[in-house]
């Protein structure tokens, strides 16, 4: 049984519904009941139907008039339409006010409760699984709504869809109303008969902004990939920006890295660096579309004539601490632990510092095999410096394919 309370206009709705739980009782079953929005308001009182259930939950019984009526044994599941989780229950509101509503009485009877995630990141929470959820939510609707997408091979069912439309849907900031709106966008695409999911398949910008935020679920299509040649490109550029910046400073080619000196091993072009130096560029270029969502920005196809983009101080700051971050697990990974002293040979690096200095119980948190290789102080200053050049120079090298770096628009 099913009973929406966002849709009862009275108290009096409520006790038809239970007579219908006590109907189902006397005829020998045990009654599974959803109250769907049981949070909603009444009488313009928030939470004002709690009080309403105290009698049945607690006795299995409701009044009517002068009269009580025995429910039997029965399950009530409870869907709250406000209050994302449980922790949040009562939250907005005051003490005395949630006492008033009967919000404890009504928790103190509960017998459990779950917690459903929905296709957004909960707020001021870190939550990496809400894209695998998307992914099983786009693939229920898209089976039930656009059966004709999915394309059998051997014993796998493949979905045909753009690699940026299903960018876009995994990872767009937020679905303004969940699961409604993920199920909007779909329904709002032009699918008939297609079967395959075109980037033109895709409603209308004006469409899409009522359910996400439309300039950033277009930029998400519009990303580019970054792989084989596309990749070498950008990671011979991202090399060169590297080069340049270090000539500037005054280096030159030398056999190690000696800041005293200021010589540099690899300032040489990028065909003579070795395998493992190019794939430190190649990595840092595969990371920069990860950087820039976690910073809030995408990468988007440049227009003519478009002014060069600088990324403001605290988005600087904070990029280059996460490519910073990125370097050190690429080095430790492959076996490199902190020195005084850089030794290459021997897989040492002075540089293998936190951003900032770590606190006794961050230190705790650290995997062994972190806690063997970070050395003990902050990284210095000047190297800090050598990672916000790598960040300033992430325009410059999107530029060689024709993309730049634009701010998203985010919702809380």
């Amino acid at each position: 049984m099913n009973s929406n309370l966002s849709q009862f206009g009275a108290a009096h709705d409520l006790l038809d519904a239970l007579h219908q739980v006590r109907d189902a009782g006397l005829s020998g079953f045990i009654p599974l009941v959803f109250f769907d929005e049981f949070d909603t308001t009444l009488d313009r009182q928030p939470f004002g139907w709690l009080r309403h259930f105290l009698a049945p939950m607690q006795d299995g019984r409701f009044q009517q008039g002068q009269i009580n009526h025995p429910i039997g044994r029965a399950i009530f599941v409870f869907a709250g339409g406000i209050s994302e989780s449980m922790e949040a229950f009562g939250q907005d509101m005051s003490e005395q006010e949630f006492r008033d509503a009967k919000g404890p009485d009504f928790v103190s009877r509960l017998k459990g409760y779950v917690n459903i995630l929905g296709p957004n990141r909960p707020k001021n929470a870190s939550d990496p699984y809400f894209v695998i959820r998307r992914a099983i939510l786009l693939r229920s609707i898209l089976h039930r709504d656009a059966g004709q997408l999915f394309e059998r091979r051997g014993d796998k069912e493949v979905l045909n869809v753009d690699s940026g439309v299903l960018r876009a849907l995994l990872h767009t900031s937020r679905f303004k109303h969940g699961v409604r709106s993920m199920e909007s966008v779909i329904a709002m695409s032009q699918l008939i008969g297609k079967h395959r999911f075109e980037r033109s398949c895709l409603p209308a910008v004006e469409q899409l902004d009522l359910h996400v935020d439309a300039h950033d679920f277009q930029a998400r299509v519009q990303q580019m990939e970054l792989q084989d040649e596309l990749l070498e490109k950008l990671a011979e550029a991202a090399h060169e920006v590297f080069v340049k910046e270090l000539r500037d400073s005054g280096y030159t080619l030398g056999p190690k890295i000696d800041d005293a000196l200021k010589t540099h091993s690899a300032l040489k072009p990028y065909s003579e660096l070795p395998e493992d130096e190019k794939e430190q560029n190649r990595g840092n270029v595969r990371d920069i579309s990860n950087k820039l969502a976690r910073a809030g920005y995408v990468m988007v196809p440049a227009r003519s004539n478009e002014p060069p983009f600088d990324f403001p101080g605290i988005d600087l700051e904070l990029l280059a601490a996460m490519e910073h971050e990125r370097w050190m697990k690429a080095k430790i990974d492959a076996g490199w632990r902190w020195a005084a002293e850089t030794d290459k040979p021997n897989q040492l690096h002075k540089d293998l510092l936190p951003w900032r200095k770590l606190t006794d119980e961050e230190r705790a948190q650290l995997s062994p095999a972190e806690a063997a290789a970070i050395g003990p102080d902050e990284l210095p200053e000047a190297e800090k410096e050598k990672d916000r050049v790598l960040v300033r120079g992430i325009p410059k090298i999107l530029a060689q394919a024709g993309y730049t770096v634009v701010k998203v628009r985010t919702e809380n």
